[in-house]
């Protein structure tokens, strides 16, 4: 009698051991797993039940439930009324779970848990982040004070973008080498203008490449957003100045331009 309980108590601790290996290889996967705010995304459960059938499929953010999936109860799918949550019923099931109009409070952890059915009811679970962001459409803008600069003369020039979630980090070269930023002012949230960041730079030769100068504009969020725009510039913006002649007389100093001589000079040549 002994024997045969310790047969069956080996039977049963067998048959649990084999189920409970029945639910292997879980895995979460979010797609996008940064998406634009007001844009969908979908979040799918992979797992292997190796023929075991399944029991429920439970979605969590954070510690609360809002979507499951019991094949087994007459209404297999059940939505939770969590604030913020759309769930796109239509296109999810057994295996994953679409949200639409995304904000930025979906920001975190989500956790899909899988549970094989009877006699085992093994349960497994995967989690993983999703980052809602709001990003600029459109390339950075660059300003600059005028189109010519000479050496030594003072290069101004600011470069702005839409309020973004996160904000960017703007940063400027010149023909290539970095020139570091004087002044930013960066918002992050609607409606509260530009993000935006400036340099003052006094140019010498060794700026200019056969005689231009490249300034380039770079937006990064890193990972995630990456823009950029140009703005070429050229020297020679001041005209030549006219050579002055100055001649003094008892009454004082008299001051006639190089153009004023040549003209008077060439009406003396008429006139003869």
């Amino acid at each position: 009698m002994k024997t045969c309980h310790l047969w069956l108590e080996a039977t049963v601790a067998f048959l649990v051991i084999a189920g409970a290996s029945c639910l292997r290889k879980v895995s979460l996967e979010v797609v996008p797993e940064v998406v634009q705010r007001g844009e969908k995304v979908i979040l799918r459960c992979h797992y292997d039940l190796e023929n075991a059938p399944l029991y429920s499929l439970k979605w969590y953010r954070g510690r609360h439930e809002f979507y499951r999936f019991s094949p087994t109860e007459e209404a297999s799918t059940k939505i939770f009324n969590i604030s913020g949550i759309n769930v796109d019923p239509d296109n999810s099931n057994k295996s994953q779970v679409t949200l639409r109009n995304v904000d930025f409070g979906l920001s975190g952890t989500f956790i899909c848990e899988v549970t094989a059915d009877a006699p085992t009811f093994s349960t497994a679970s995967a989690s993983k982040n999703l980052t809602v962001v709001s990003l600029p459409r459109e390339e950075p803008v660059i300003v600059s004070e005028r189109e010519r600069y000479d050496p030594g003369d003072m290069l101004r020039a600011n470069c702005s973008l839409p309020p973004s979630k996160p904000p960017v980090h703007l940063s400027f070269t010149l023909n290539s080498i970095p020139v570091e930023t004087t002044t930013r002012q960066q918002r992050t949230k609607d409606d509260e203008g530009m993000q935006w960041s400036e340099i003052s730079l006094t140019l010498q030769p060794f700026h200019y490449t056969n005689g231009r100068l490249n300034l380039r504009c770079i937006a990064q969020i890193p990972g995630i957003f990456s823009k950029q725009s140009e703005l070429h510039l050229v020297s020679g913006m001041r005209e030549p100045v006219p050579e002055r002649v100055t001649s003094e007389n008892g009454s004082g100093t008299h001051t006639m331009t190089f153009v004023t001589i040549l003209c008077l000079g060439m009406l003396h040549l008429l006139l003869r």
